[in-house]
């Protein structure tokens, strides 16, 4: 054991990483215990063999989920390559555990650098999803409009065939001063389905000051545009101005609200134009370096043109992060929707009332990664009820994809 000890100190302290590494793997009793993971972490990121390194700390964190230090490092291998995002969240968790105060100061460091980061962000997500009833279709055989019966095809209720989707998004900071910025940034999404009626396309945009106090406290304003395209052709735009705030408690207490009002252009008639405000208020509650809670309320109300189209939505929803066997992280969420319109409506001769109780769940295989991406499952089932046969439906969706950060 002596010798071994030394001979690693010896290779560590003449920097030869790939000795190291070596001395490490011939002794598996120690290279599977805490300090000989961690240390074989370092050494694969050191090497630029960030995926393994990731792979190594991920795997273990299944099992151990108490171990900040080794999120710490997974923090740092994010940081390092410009994984912004992820290397936010990984400090976040790691901050909330047991975690030394010399590395807890260079979290706080880290997460000041996020927040004030210049560079430019992108994120890129795409998925496939099976026949999943895309449409919403109602499990009703028949549907009344203006009194008369309809009878529903199967096909057209239930089926959808299988469809993709692709999203990116770009953000980018400029400083003014430590307290004071300039962010803008956009998003487009498409989704394709073998019905073309049900291909979407949106792209949205952002732009605004931003006021911070350190890792803590957070406000920004921004003018907003969104378009939305359906079935190959535009559907609705919307301008607007939205307000959005995060403060943090302290280690494992934050919460952010955010506000907007957005003025509607609907290309299918004036109708649908109008106005829509709302806003979401979360808290997010970190219990340690693998798990979180968090908890959401969200609103969004429409006045439109078309007063029978105007209508209010709230959705309350309380979602956990938590690690599984095998390197699969998990976050399941439930939620219940309530969406009630304001005035009776001609075509159905009742003002419509819909309530939907459902549950996401979406896995993450984070010791497994593709070319810097990572994997995911996604779930979701669903249940609505509603005063019209239309809104009566079942549905269950599955998705699989990659995200990845640059």
């Amino acid at each position: 054991m002596r010798d071994f000890a030394s001979s690693l100190a010896q290779a560590l302290a003449e920097d030869d990483l790939w000795l190291a590494l070596a001395f490490l793997d011939a002794r598996p009793d120690i290279s599977e215990i805490a300090d000989g993971i961690r240390l074989k972490a370092a050494l694969l990121a050191r090497l630029g063999r960030n995926d393994e390194a990731m792979a190594l700390l991920e795997g273990w964190m299944a099992e151990n989920g108490a171990d900040a230090l080794a999120r710490f490092q997974v923090g740092e291998i994010h940081f390092a390559a410009g994984r912004l995002g992820p290397a936010r969240l990984s400090y976040r968790l790691a901050l909330s555990g047991a975690l030394d105060p010399v590395r807890a100061k260079i979290v706080r460091d880290r997460l000041a650098a996020i927040e004030s980061a210049r560079n430019l962000r992108v994120s890129v997500t795409v998925s496939v999803a099976p026949d999943s009833n895309l449409n919403s279709a109602t499990s009703a055989g028949t549907i009344d409009v203006f009194g008369l019966p309809f009878t529903l095809s199967e096909d057209a209720r239930r089926q959808s065939g299988v469809n993709a989707s692709m999203a990116a998004g770009v953000e980018r900071k400029w400083l003014i001063n430590e307290a004071f910025s300039i962010q803008g940034g956009g998003s487009f999404s498409i989704l394709e389905a073998p019905n073309r009626a049900f291909d979407q396309q949106q792209l949205n945009v952002f732009i605004g000051p931003e006021l911070r106090s350190g890792i803590r406290l957070s406000i920004s304003a921004a003018v907003t545009y969104r378009e939305i395209g359906l079935g190959g052709n535009p559907f609705e735009s919307a301008h607007g101005v939205r307000v959005s705030g995060t403060a943090y408690l302290d280690a494992k207490t934050g919460f952010a609200a955010t506000a907007y009002i957005d003025r509607i252009d609907n290309r299918f008639g004036d109708s649908l134009d109008g106005w829509s405000f709302g806003g979401q208020l979360s808290r997010t509650r970190y219990l340690g370096p693998n798990a979180l809670w968090r908890a959401s309320l969200t609103t969004a109300s429409y006045d439109l043109v078309g007063a029978e189209a105007d209508y209010s939505l709230v959705q309350i929803a309380a979602g956990r992060l938590t690690s599984l066997p095998f390197g699969i992280s998990a976050y399941v969420e439930p939620y219940v929707r309530r969406r009630a319109f304001e005035r009776p409506s001609t075509v159905f001769g009742v003002r419509r009332d819909d309530r939907e109780l459902g549950l996401t769940l979406r896995l993450s295989k984070r010791d497994l990664i593709v070319r810097g991406a990572f994997p995911y499952v996604q779930g979701v089932t669903s249940r609505s009820w509603s005063n019209v046969s239309l809104g009566d439906y079942s549905r269950q969706r599955l998705e699989f994809g990659l995200t990845r950060d640059f």
